[in-house]
């Protein structure tokens, strides 16, 4: 059961969350709603990533039953505690509200019956790691979630997107800036549609440029996603007070490990295919 990052539901407020309050994951939020999650680094296998290399990739779950939450550990020898104190001989221990769960080198703070907490966290996690514009992830958390995504491949196909709204500045100079700032916002929702799953990520890379990985997916596979985001960005009707604009999207394709072995390696190679679409005049995905 995938845990709802940064989601609130007011229906039942017995459920819990997490939330990261030390570590590289700092301010992320998870919402509890179902019966077992996974707590891991794993972004494929983990349904609370903890984005620690510290931290097993199945290190702890979390299950529910008759409304009480219980931790237990997965990964032998790997340390876990509640409060300080080891989980001890029986590996498991309930959870109350406020218990501080130590993993690795983080700390996740579990609450339960505080919807007012609940949303105060959900407001933090958006600001800290959300880019204001597009709702997409913030560069800078964009990036370290890239480099883990990277580590925890085991050789599997990583792909990486960078897309560039064509003619936004002709757009600019005939309606204004606040139209383009719109169609900015507009193109980011659009990706961010197609990366709420399987461990995809996107992010507004500068400007009216976006950057995406797509984990576990095939070159092949994610020029199909590079087209989809273009078509819907062709077929999207841009409209803004009145006024209605056209903007098109160039996308530039790179996979793991063929084109690249690190993040800027990747970016690179994404960024040049990005080019080699521009230069066929733009509104095309290329390789």
């Amino acid at each position: 059961m995938r845990a709802k990052e940064g989601v609130i539901s007011t229906s039942d407020s017995s459920v819990g969350h997490l939330v990261v309050l030390q570590g590289p994951g700092l301010g992320d939020f998870y919402f509890l709603d179902g019966e077992e999650f996974v707590l891991g680094n794993d972004p494929f296998r983990a349904d609370v990533v903890v984005r620690d290399i510290e931290v097993a990739p199945k290190h702890a779950s979390i299950y529910r039953e008759a409304g009480i939450y219980t931790i237990r550990g997965l990964s032998a020898g790997e340390g876990i505690s509640v409060n300080g104190k080891p989980l001890g001989d029986l590996g498991r221990r309930p959870l109350s509200d406020g218990d501080r769960i130590s993993l690795g080198d983080s700390v996740l703070e579990f609450s339960q019956d505080d919807p007012v907490k609940a949303q105060f966290h959900e407001a933090l996690n958006h600001q800290i790691n959300r880019d204001y514009l597009t709702g997409l992830l913030a560069k800078n958390r964009f990036d370290e979630e890239f480099e883990h995504c990277l580590k925890a491949t085991e050789g599997k196909p990583l792909s990486v997107l960078m897309a560039d709204i064509d003619n936004l500045k002709k757009i600019n100079d005939e309606h204004g800036h606040l139209l383009g700032e719109f169609i900015v916002g507009e193109v980011g929702r659009i990706i961010g549609e197609l990366h709420s799953e399987g461990g995809r990520r996107a992010t507004r890379f500068g400007g009216d440029e976006y950057q995406s990985i797509l984990p576990g997916l095939t070159k092949k596979e994610a020029l199909r996603i590079a087209e989809e985001v273009r078509r819907r960005v062709e077929e999207y009707a841009f409209m803004h007070e009145g006024t209605l604009a056209n903007p098109t999207l160039s996308v530039g394709v790179a996979t793991y490990p063929e084109d690249g072995a690190t993040r800027n390696e990747l970016t690179h190679a994404a960024d040049e295919a990005l080019y080699r679409a521009k230069r066929k005049g733009g509104n095309t995905a290329s390789l």
